[in-house]
């Protein structure tokens, strides 16, 4: 088992910079085939995708979980306590209990997670307030956007708890890495040694981009380094 990096330290920010910055899922992907953790991409059936192509999350998943419920009184009781409790370094990462028609998402909600030192958000839903969180440059991942509001329809039942993601579970805590390619949740127990084997790989596939513009052939840079 190898360690892991403390939550919210300023090493576990400095690394997630890092890889913000310097990885993809591809390379991400390869590692953890490589280590035999072969089922740790969010099945890209579920069609969540990044409201903007250019955006990247890397984090700590703070997770909630909507249901419906059609009571109108108290709506984001435990919205509120799950937004309020955030910490420098968490995603926020949210799903429903079934396939849900609201926005379980927005700008508000937005703005509280990047006040709080949150990296983004990856929703297994909709979102509302579309063009808004786009003018933030707000890294989000969700289902697609819809303006229908959740009061007397959906609520929060529940966070810091497992949530569904297609044939996933996504637990607070975990580490997970979005962009354009997909997301992928990075095992607990193997968390460092995969980040830092998926940057050295990353500075690997560099230099073999730079040798294929120089004019090496495929099978040149693929007998020197096997990695294409």
């Amino acid at each position: 088992m190898t360690r892991q990096i403390a939550h919210g330290s300023p090493e576990e920010k400095a690394l997630f910079d890092r890889i913000a910055t310097q990885l993809y899922a591809g390379a991400i992907s390869d590692i953890l085939d490589e280590m035999g953790f072969r089922n740790q991409a969010i099945s890209p059936t579920l069609g969540i995708r990044p409201l903007d192509p250019r955006s990247v999350v890397i984090g700590r998943a703070l997770t909630l979980l909507n249901g419906h419920d059609q009571r109108e009184d108290n709506p984001y009781e435990l919205a509120i306590q799950a937004m309020d409790s955030m910490k420098t370094g968490e995603v926020l990462v949210a799903a429903g209990t079934e396939m849900l028609e609201t926005g379980i998402f927005g700008e508000l909600s937005a703005t509280r997670v990047r006040h709080a030192g949150g990296r983004g958000a990856v929703i297994n839903g909709f979102s509302r307030d579309g063009r808004k969180i786009l003018e933030m440059d707000f890294p989000l991942f969700c289902r697609g956007i819809s303006p229908i509001d959740t009061t007397g329809r959906v609520r929060v039942v529940d966070y810091g708890c497992r949530v569904p993601f297609g044939n996933h579970w996504v637990e607070p805590g975990q580490i997970l890495f979005a962009d354009l390619d997909g997301i992928l949740l990075i095992p607990p127990e193997a968390e460092t040694e995969v980040l830092e084997k998926a940057l050295e790989r990353a500075s690997v596939e560099s230099q073999v981009r730079s040798e294929l513009r120089q004019g090496a052939t495929m099978d040149e840079v693929w007998k020197k380094y096997h990695v294409l």
